[in-house]
């Protein structure tokens, strides 16, 4: 996939927003509607093409949730940097041993004792649509980074 140009520097604000941001909160949408939110952590950065990638035990809840409602929303807050960044974007389940490896970071082994062969592991695919962020420097006035325009040319 070739990378719009106009994506290149969005994807590196996007980068510097969650730069120390290790952990942030997964919001999905259960069956009733309700909205569902649990911590996740960051293990790999933003992909050129505006996507994160949240590695995730298979059979988990929150994987039901987005084969039935894929928006999902991701945020994180830093409030002794007075930084907060909430990301919209489209999720979906991959098993490819691939991408399962090539993601895969020292560390992880918390979650999946066996690595890369836990027979349970996947990862979140998650498309960045949107990013609203406050930081200090803006007088708390939201920001916002899309990359929807960039999807439909």
């Amino acid at each position: 996939m070739t990378q719009s140009l106009d994506t290149k520097p969005r994807v590196q604000e996007l980068r510097k927003l969650l730069e120390g941001l290790e952990c942030g909160m997964l919001t999905t949408i259960d069956d009733d509607g309700s909205l569902h939110s649990r911590p996740m952590s960051i293990w790999n950065e933003i992909d050129n093409d505006a996507t994160l990638w949240l590695f995730t035990p298979a059979n988990s809840h929150k994987v039901v949730e987005i084969q039935n409602h894929q928006q999902v929303n991701v945020s994180f807050s830093a409030p002794n940097q007075e930084r907060f960044v909430s990301i919209l974007g489209t999720a979906q389940l991959t098993r490819e041993r691939q991408e399962i490896q090539s993601k895969w970071q020292p560390g992880l082994e918390i979650w999946f004792p066996k690595g890369i062969d836990e027979p349970n592991i996947a990862l979140l695919k998650i498309k960045v649509n949107k990013v609203d962020y406050w930081e200090s420097s803006s007088s708390f006035m939201p920001q916002t980074i899309s990359f929807l325009e960039l999807s439909h040319r």
